[in-house]
């Protein structure tokens, strides 16, 4: 999804912008509500040595929603792979088809279903950094969730759509980034945003996101009306040196949701000293 489908015209004083941003926020609440978005996640679990057992019992080490088996499977790390053995016929589902016999799981995330009907719980095995682990999804916690408080957002004002000049970073040039977790990790720059507000010039230091640039910030707002780490931002790419950084668009990360997210925090060099009052805010 495009940052902004009419480019360079502000959704406070166009109506076309307008309608498309509307648009926009419906979707980012859609995909947190679906069965696999962050509103349904319902539980996040490091795998250490050994064998662990998944499912509703309060012996596994790995719960599932009581909806689910008692023991739904057995998954043990080896090396740089997880080892899945389902209990007993029809307990995992992947793909739309039961998995019969032990299932290796290495490098991306593989979902699987805890039963054969739509909206079934899933519980997805993955890797972040050196960690092994599960996160399970329950899609009536979403509809759940979706009927309750939803999303907020900020009033649709003028001056939150602006011009920014982008000044792309050293080809050696990296930026140190934190995660919930701990984790730190360097990712390649990919430039600075700068721009004005209020009469002074700030910067904004943004990442690759494909083709186009990620930004994680902070501001004045964290804490009170905002998601107290910070929000995040994505950007068209540049053309001929310039772009627009639209905050109408801001919103919060994953752990804004969910405890069971493993998010990245702001860099330091990404702290805006004025209060972005536009963009997702809470309910």
């Amino acid at each position: 999804m495009t940052t902004n489908p009419v480019p360079n015209a502000d959704p406070a004083n166009d109506a076309t912008a307008h309608t498309a941003l509307v648009d926009w926020r419906a979707a980012y609440a859609a995909r947190l509500a679906a069965p696999d978005g962050w509103w349904a996640v319902v539980g996040l679990d490091w795998l250490g040595e050994g064998a662990h057992r998944l499912g509703s019992d309060a012996d596994c080490a790995v719960r599932t929603p009581p909806t689910t088996a008692a023991h739904v499977a057995t998954l043990a790390v080896d090396g740089d792979v997880v080892v899945v053995e389902p209990a007993g016929p029809n307990r995992l589902w992947a793909d739309g088809a039961p998995v019969e016999g032990v299932v290796r799981v290495a490098g991306a995330d593989q979902p699987f279903a805890l039963g054969p009907e739509e909206g079934a719980v899933r519980s997805v095995v993955l890797r972040r950094g050196d960690r092994h682990g599960v996160r399970t999804y329950d899609p009536r916690q979403a509809v759940e969730r979706a009927a309750g408080a939803g999303v907020g957002w900020f009033a649709i004002e003028p001056g939150w759509r602006v011009p920014a000049r982008f000044v792309p970073a050293a080809p050696d040039e990296h930026v140190a980034i934190v995660n919930a977790l701990g984790d730190a990790l360097e990712l390649p720059a990919a430039g600075w945003l700068r721009f004005e507000h209020a009469g002074a010039t700030h910067a904004l230091l943004a990442t690759w996101s494909g083709e186009r640039l990620f930004l994680n910030f902070r501001d004045a707002t964290n804490g009170a009306s905002t998601y107290g780490a910070g929000r995040f931002l994505t950007v068209d790419p540049p053309v001929a040196g310039r772009a627009w950084l639209d905050f109408h668009l801001a919103h919060h990360p994953p752990c804004a949701h969910t405890p069971h997210a493993t998010c990245p925090l702001p860099p330091l060099e990404n702290r805006l000293p004025f209060a972005v009052t536009a963009g997702e805010r809470h309910p």
